[in-house]
């Protein structure tokens, strides 16, 4: 099932909302690494500014509709199920789901 970039939208921003979007992308660059995933290319710990950097690309491609941007977030995907909240991911999926309706 493919998750409609509006609900992974809608998911991340209510994640971002009570502590602010580095701790999404904080958690969605560390699963990134720890599946050994390589695109969309994210900043490791090792440069300077990677926190800031990850957190304005990944907001930047969850609040854009061009092809690029979905795309980017459609790979980053299991990255982001990895690291997001389970009631937040069932959220999601549910949203995108036949069952639950469009």
């Amino acid at each position: 099932m493919k998750i409609k970039h509006e609900h992974i939208r809608m998911a991340m921003n209510a994640w971002a909302h009570p502590d602010g979007e580095k701790v999404p992308a904080a958690k969605i660059t560390k699963a990134y690494f720890e599946l050994g995933m390589t695109f969309p290319e994210l900043y490791d710990d090792s440069h300077p500014e990677a926190l800031a950097r990850n957190t304005q690309k990944i907001f930047r491609w969850v609040e854009k509709d061009p092809p690029d941007a979905l795309k980017k977030i459609q790979a980053l995907l299991p990255a982001i199920e990895k690291a997001m909240p389970p009631l937040l991911v069932a959220r999601m999926r549910s949203h995108s789901s036949a069952y639950f309706g469009n």
